[in-house]
C-alpha cells in the first residue's frame, strides 16, 4: 500500500479543521510567495493527517515516508499510532526542529498489531510561520499476514492449523501470532521465553556488574535514543529492559543479565533469539556470551556468541 499524493491525499484527512494550522494537498507552483523560500524545490516522488483504520499486520511490518521539515521556525512533528478501542495513543516519530532544505526518510518499525489502528501526523506549530513541513511518498511494506497455503511440505517451514498460512520455523514460539490464528504460539515451553510483560521471568540481574538492567514501557528519559515502544506489543503499553547509557553512567560500565541454567541441547542444535534498539553516540557494545557451568557459579568459561557495536 502507498501513496504518492499525485492524484488526491489517498485517504488520509485532517483530523481538527477550523484551526487555521491544516495539512494542506498542493505542489510549489500554487504555493504563496512568502513561503517559496522555505518549501522544498520539487516534489519527491519524480524529483522535479489521519489514514484508514488497518487491520492485522505482518511482524515485519515497516512504514516508509518521506518529511521536509525546513525553516528557522518550523517546530515540531510527530508520528502517532492509535489503536481501537483504546484511548492512549503511541509516539512512533518525532522531529523537532529545522532538518534543512531537503527531503529525508522516516523509516518506522511498525510490527504486529493484531488490532485494528490508524495513524495521525501531529504538526506542531511554535506560533510563528517562518517554515514549511511536507510529507509525500507514505507507504507500507511486509505488512500483510501469509496467504493460506494448500500445502506446506518443507521442511523448515511450519503449517498454521486454522489460517493455513505456511511460515518459517524460525518464527514459532517468538511471542508474536505470525499465524494470524495464534497456533505458532501454542507449543511453546514458558521458560525459554520472556517478553518482560510480568517482569523479568527467569533471568537474573549480575551482582558483580556495575548497573542494572530497567524494566520500563513507552519511551526512556533521553531524548532521541531509546526505543518509543516495546516490540511485542508493538505500543507505549508494552514493556521491554532498557539500560541509560548517559550519566550517570561512566564508559565501560557493564550491565549484565544471566539468564537460568539450560539443559544441553539436542543434535539438531538450538537457538538463541532477542530483538533489541541500540541508539545513541558512544554507546558501544552489546555482547551475548554462553556460559559453561561445572558444579558452582563460581566455576565458569563464557564463550562469545554474538556483538553489536554503534557510534551514532
Amino acid at each position: 500500500s502507498k501513496c504518492d499524493f499525485e492524484a488526491d491525499s489517498c485517504g488520509w484527512f485532517e483530523a481538527i479543521s477550523g484551526d487555521h494550522f491544516d495539512w494542506v494537498w498542493n505542489s510549489r507552483s500554487n504555493l504563496l510567495a512568502e513561503f517559496e523560500q522555505q518549501a522544498p524545490p520539487r516534489d519527491h516522488t519524480p524529483n522535479t493527517t489521519e489514514v484508514y483504520a488497518i487491520n492485522h499486520f505482518h511482524s515485519l511490518c515497516l512504514f516508509f515516508f518521506r518529511f521536509y521539515d525546513h525553516g528557522l521556525s518550523v517546530g515540531a512533528a510527530e508520528l502517532q499510532l492509535h489503536v481501537e478501542d483504546s484511548n492512549d495513543s503511541t509516539v512512533l516519530w518525532r522531529v523537532l526542529c529545522n532538518q534543512g532544505n531537503q527531503w529525508s526518510q522516516a523509516t518506522i518499525q511498525l510490527g504486529r498489531l493484531t488490532q485494528p489502528f490508524h495513524l495521525s501526523l501531529d504538526k506542531v506549530s511554535l506560533g510563528i510561520y517562518d517554515g514549511v513541513s511536507a510529507i509525500d511518498d507514505i507507504r507500507f511494506e511486509n505488512c500483510t499476514l501469509s496467504l493460506p497455503a494448500e500445502s506446506c511440505e518443507e521442511p523448515d517451514f511450519f503449517w498454521c492449523r486454522r489460517s493455513k498460512a505456511c511460515i518459517e520455523k524460525l518464527l514459532l514460539c517468538d511471542l508474536v501470532d505470525d499465524c494470524g490464528d495464534h497456533t505458532d504460539e501454542v507449543d511453546c515451553v514458558p521458560e525459554f521465553q520472556c517478553n518482560f510483560e510480568n517482569g523479568i521471568c527467569n533471568w537474573e540481574q549480575d551482582t558483580e556488574d556495575d548497573v542494572d538492567w530497567t524494566r520500563k514501557h513507552g519511551p526512556t528519559s533521553t531524548l532521541n535514543t531509546g526505543p518509543m515502544k516495546a516490540h511485542t506489543l508493538g505500543t507505549a503499553k508494552g514493556h521491554y529492559l532498557y539500560i541509560e547509557s548517559s550519566e550517570p553512567q561512566v564508559s565501560q560500565n557493564r550491565a549484565t543479565l544471566l539468564s537460568p541454567v539450560l539443559n544441553a541441547t539436542d543434535a539438531g542444535g538450538c537457538t538463541f533469539r532477542l530483538y533489541y534498539h541500540m541508539c545513541g553516540k558512544h554507546i558501544y557494545r552489546l555482547a551475548i556470551y554462553q556460559r559453561v557451568w561445572s558444579n558452582t557459579r563460581d566455576s565458569c568459561c563464557g564463550r562469545y556468541l554474538g556483538i553489536k557495536a554503534t557510534d551514532g
